[in-house]
């Protein structure tokens, strides 16, 4: 999963730049009693900015498969592990969406849950499991990855993938278009 590794920290490297050229940093909320790798200079209003800093230990996920007796798509591990860093705004072809990222080992953990939790639910309702790595700025709209297949996708909460929106993580990091959020500091 070298080739989705090199996709997302492309995908970061644009996304600083895109704040630099602000002369800024992205934001994302301050959480106190973490000290989140990212984190970068002062809380202010309730958000902090953060900038990507590779994971090291990064997250391992035996347990999570363990637990789901499943073993779970490497490109969405690879998507999870690699960075501690705040969620991204960007663009898919015009389409707004939010990248889920890994603040800090702890967030780490509260994401395991809840991709168990996931898991369970498309296992009950006799689904293709999905793992989710976004969200969009449409109520119960999700970024999910075809477990079985690695499709990036659309889905509703409860419901299947309805709309691939690539073939496989890395050629759908490559096509993402940073976005300006405003209320960097």
């Amino acid at each position: 999963m070298n080739s989705v590794r090199m996709a997302l920290e492309a995908l970061h490297e644009r996304y600083a730049a895109c704040y630099q050229e602000r002369d800024t940093l992205p934001t994302t909320e301050y959480i106190s009693g973490w000290d989140a790798p990212c984190y970068r200079g002062k809380p202010k209003s309730g958000d902090i900015g953060w900038q990507a800093v590779v994971q090291d230990p990064p997250l391992e996920f035996g347990n999570v498969e363990e637990a789901l007796e499943l073993p779970l798509d490497e490109s969405v591990k690879t998507f999870y592990r690699t960075f501690y860093a705040g969620d991204m705004y960007v663009e898919f072809r015009g389409q707004p969406l939010v990248l889920l990222q890994v603040l800090h080992p702890e967030d780490g953990e509260r994401l395991q849950k809840n991709l168990i939790g996931h898991v369970m639910m498309k296992q009950r309702l006799e689904q293709a499991v999905t793992l989710f790595i976004g969200i969009t700025d449409e109520d119960d709209l999700m970024l999910t990855v075809d477990n079985h297949t690695g499709a990036v996708g659309l889905e509703y909460v409860g419901k299947p993938q309805h709309e691939i929106l690539a073939g496989d993580m890395e050629s759908f990091l490559e096509r993402l278009t940073p976005v300006f959020a405003e209320g960097a500091v």
